[in-house]
């Protein structure tokens, strides 16, 4: 039985006032796949079975560790979802992206995308925070004005179970929403190549590095140092979350220790600089300090971390 919810209480959707034309459409069905990194673990994969049905197909790529979001990029999952029928994807801001996409991103930070369905103008808008500044109103209020229905997908709702949901349509404006759960059919095809794929990112973060009579923190700070030619590495205090003593490390482990997405940039700085620096940042110093310096620090244009230290293309591990 389908469930009927409010949907100011439920899905908060804002829509405009109704307008002189009012299409033919009497609904709008969504497929709200929720999050496509789990999905591609499951048994029946939701992504296998929604290509051929009507309906918009939305889902999140907010993964756990954030930087698994970009080892599936590198591992060709962007290009896999072109052949899902995906339509919209809301993705975290360091997701490394191709240019060879057919579905539009909507930005995990109060992003929205707007489409037409049938002559109504449908916009989706992710919300991910509960105090809204002065721009983020502003951003609302636009999307209202550019379009007759804004579903708003905010946190509690991110990660619900995949779901059907119909958003009832009358004179360009929401009258009604439910919802019910997603089940589909699986294409046998598109199945084999999602559990393929789940296959290459499982071998992929079992890959194991050998930390050299190390601990993680100090190979990764020795290693970054020879590979960028530095002496001195100035780091934020939460860079590392685990630092392990072990001969060997799985990827999977280094992801969930160590912030991978953290760039980083090199300059030359003479000690003053850097002393005067750390008083202000507050930063970690890995290195000796001498009148000059080749320096690595933190800067959100610089280069990810990881790539300064582990090269997936390179035979890295077993």
């Amino acid at each position: 039985m389908r469930l009927r919810y409010l949907f100011l209480l439920v899905f908060p959707l804002l829509f405009n006032c109704p307008k002189k034309y009012a299409p033919d459409v009497e609904s709008i069905e969504v497929l709200y796949v929720s999050s496509l990194y789990n999905d591609i673990y499951q048994d029946q994969p939701i992504l296998a079975g929604i290509k051929a049905l009507p309906g918009l197909k939305v889902g999140h790529l907010k993964t756990n560790p954030p930087f698994m979001s970009v080892i599936l990029g590198r591992l060709g999952f962007y290009e896999l979802l072109n052949e899902t029928g995906i339509d919209f994807v809301i993705a975290d801001s360091l997701t490394f992206w191709t240019d060879n996409i057919n579905y539009f991103l909507v930005p995990k930070s109060m992003g929205y995308a707007i489409t037409n369905y049938e002559g109504i103008r449908f916009a989706i808008l992710r919300k991910d925070k509960d105090t809204l500044a002065i721009a983020d109103e502003t951003q609302i209020s636009l999307v209202k004005q550019r379009s007759d229905v804004l579903w708003i997908i905010e946190n509690s709702l991110l990660d619900i179970a995949p779901t059907r949901i119909n958003f009832f349509i009358q004179d360009r404006g929401l009258a009604d929403t439910t919802m019910t759960a997603l089940k589909v059919e699986m294409d046998s095809s598109l199945y084999g190549k999602i559990k393929e794929f789940k296959d290459k990112v499982e071998q992929t973060v079992s890959q194991k590095t050998y930390l050299e009579q190390k601990n993680l923190k100090a190979y990764i700070l020795s290693t970054v140092s020879l590979n960028e030619g530095v002496n001195i590495i100035l780091y934020a205090q939460g860079l590392f979350i685990n630092n392990i003593s072990s001969d060997s490390i799985t990827l999977e482990e280094i992801l969930n220790s160590v912030v991978c997405e953290m760039k980083f940039s090199k300059m030359v700085m003479n000690k003053k600089q850097i002393q005067e620096l750390n008083e202000e940042k507050e930063y970690e110093i890995w290195g000796k300090l001498k009148k000059n310096n080749n320096v690595l620090l933190p800067d959100e244009y610089g280069i990810y971390l990881f790539d300064m230290f582990y090269k997936m293309s390179s035979g890295h591990g077993e």
